[in-house]
């Protein structure tokens, strides 16, 4: 019996719709994992992962976030979170106390330390999107921006309208 190539493509070929154009949604997976790579090179000079970066990141918009506020902020489970949370905190990068209102939370803010590098880690992130986005001018960037922050919404992936 032979398969029929549009039930059962081939493996290695790459997904596309009818017009033979490489499907959105694998577009968007390649670049998300593209983006991933690019991203750990680049803070692991700091001996940091993506996801302690990401948690960096979401510390230094917003101070003073439970272990559970964290995880969703950053898409990870409380399970991963205190991973690492602990290890951003043995790194000397954050540190925690004791929620007043709560005995059992401990919300994490950045130490001093903790600000320098992500501040570091961020101009290596922005030099990344900027090499990314080479040869589009500020109005591509825009749209590119509103599309995908539209894609995110329609999918219930986050990034609340503001």
């Amino acid at each position: 019996m032979t398969a029929r190539p549009d039930i059962f493509p081939d493996p290695h070929s790459t997904p596309s719709d009818p017009a033979g154009e490489p499907r959105i949604s694998y577009v968007v997976a390649r670049l998300e994992r593209s983006v991933r790579r690019a991203i750990n090179e680049r803070v692991s000079l700091y001996d940091l992962t993506v996801l302690q970066y990401t948690t960096l990141s979401v510390l230094g918009r917003r101070a003073e976030l439970s272990n559970a506020q964290l995880a969703r902020r950053a898409y990870m489970s409380p399970q991963a979170m205190s991973e690492v949370i602990e290890a951003l905190e043995s790194k000397g990068l954050i540190k925690r106390s004791q929620d007043p209102n709560h005995r059992r939370v401990y919300p994490a803010t950045l130490t001093k330390k903790g600000e320098r590098v992500l501040a570091a880690c961020e101009r290596l992130v922005d030099e990344m999107e900027s090499e990314m986005l080479t040869g589009l001018d500020a109005s591509e960037r825009r749209m590119l921006r509103s599309s995908l922050i539209h894609a995110v919404r329609i999918l219930h992936g986050g990034l609340p309208e503001t």
